[in-house]
């Protein structure tokens, strides 16, 4: 799906964590249309930065027609975003990529970092009781997330690295034991490449479906510039992260 331009207001945007701030941009086509896993291309409102940056929706209200993105400062670009105020008119492609699977009974997201934002979507379109939600940070200001999530999740696991807040550990070493004592149907994961691969090894290897939302820089976002490919595993070329993905079958790709 290659999406299209729409201009929105930002009707909110607060900083929300460590180099993190939450944005809702009214932009009722693209909210009527996105699915969780989704992202959008975003033109930041400054003359040097020409390319845009790819955001992963954190959720949707169609009625209110508002998108809502939950992005870190990790640039110059995303660094200019940061100083725009609310009534400011952003200009977004989308709702761009792939999707995750929602069609199973019991599917368990894994998140770390901004990777936490399309499996905080899943959860908000997810059915009563559909999720169980694991998600780690580095520390108990990390983990601000665990309050966005909708109280109609199975289970909310909290892991910390430095053990402030929650499990101490990283997320994926809670995930053998959820495997051995719940049936789960799929795991969907997305997050720094380590733990992604770590989570998607120990889902084959309790036998559960994987899927994993990769994460690359992107030009033009609709699959043209070939910035954002990643390697197939069959080793016949590469996917691009844009338009084949950003959530492919944890079985497809290198991670």
């Amino acid at each position: 799906m290659s999406g299209f331009v729409e201009k929105g207001i930002i009707r909110v945007h607060n900083h929300v964590g460590p180099d993190i701030w939450l944005m809702q941009i009214e932009l009722p086509r693209i909210a009527k249309e996105a699915k969780p896993g989704q992202f959008v291309h975003v033109k930041v409102n400054d003359p040097r930065y020409i390319l845009r940056r790819p955001i992963s929706i954190a959720g949707t209200d169609a009625g209110r027609g508002i998108v809502e993105i939950i992005y870190r400062i990790v640039g110059k670009g995303t660094e200019a975003m940061s100083h725009l105020k609310v009534g400011d008119t952003l200009d977004c492609l989308g709702p761009l990529g792939t999707s995750f699977d929602m069609d199973k009974d019991h599917i368990v997201g894994i998140g770390g970092g901004v990777g936490i934002a399309p499996i905080l979507f899943m959860a908000r379109a997810s059915r009563e009781g559909q999720m169980t939600v694991v998600i780690g940070g580095r520390n108990k200001e990390e983990v601000f997330w665990k309050d966005l999530f909708p109280k109609k999740v199975r289970q909310m696991i909290v892991t910390t690295d430095d053990g402030s807040y929650g499990i101490k550990g990283f997320s994926v070493s809670v995930l053998p034991k959820l495997f051995a004592e719940e049936k789960v149907d799929e795991a969907c994961v997305c997050g720094p490449g380590i733990m992604m691969r770590t989570a998607a090894e120990m889902a084959k290897e309790a036998g559960v479906f994987c899927e994993v939302s990769m994460e690359r820089r992107m030009g033009c976002g609709i699959g043209t510039c070939l910035g954002c490919v990643c390697d197939r595993k069959d080793g016949k070329g590469h996917y691009k992260v844009c338009a084949d993905g950003p959530v492919f079958n944890a079985e497809e790709v290198v991670l």
